[in-house]
């Protein structure tokens, strides 16, 4: 839809199809994902605090999200986009050390394959939401509004001490141990 709607102007001036600009936004986009898991798997990511890399990633995405949705220029969008991307392999990988430090060994299977069962079903509801939210309002703004928020969630959770410790194991098993004693 920011194709179609947002884009328009720029890749018709410059006689290119939908589908060629929509391709090369998808075609930067991939790029940005294959630079950011690269990143990450040769440098491994946090061994502690993995939180923050977390939250800068998703309030770096945020961010540029802002930009992506308030652009009017396919490059600049393509840009924009390949940093977008670049910043989900770092926020996803880090999320997932977490959890795997977290989970006990013999409850990760049931533990992972809930949050994929999660991932996969909140998938089709959002792109539904999104074909709507598109439909009704600017796609591009409602792409701004939505970095928007979540970069000031994002700051806002970079002050939550409790967050800001959630894959200190020692810390969280004590607290859980307190919480059991205490009834």
């Amino acid at each position: 839809m920011l194709v179609k709607f947002n884009l328009h102007d720029d890749w018709t001036a410059r006689r290119m199809s939908m589908e060629t600009a929509l391709a090369v936004l998808t075609t930067f986009s991939g790029l940005g994902g294959l630079a950011g898991a690269l990143i990450i798997s040769a440098w491994g990511g946090l061994k502690r605090r993995r939180i923050y890399a977390v939250l800068i990633a998703l309030c770096s995405m945020g961010l540029l999200s802002v930009f992506l949705g308030l652009s009017t220029r396919l490059y600049v969008a393509a840009s924009i986009i390949i940093f977008v991307s670049f910043t989900g392999p770092i926020a996803q990988s880090h999320t997932q050390a977490i959890w795997q430090t977290q989970t006990p060994h013999e409850l990760q299977g049931r533990v992972f394959s809930f949050r994929r069962l999660i991932a996969q079903c909140t998938w089709p509801l959002g792109n539904l939401l999104g074909g709507i939210i598109g439909g009704l309002f600017n796609p591009g703004h409602m792409i701004a509004i939505l970095g928007a928020f979540i970069t000031v969630v994002c700051l806002v959770q970079l002050c939550n001490p409790h967050l800001l410790h959630v894959d200190d194991k020692e810390r969280m098993d004590r607290i859980a141990l307190e919480r059991v004693v205490a009834g």
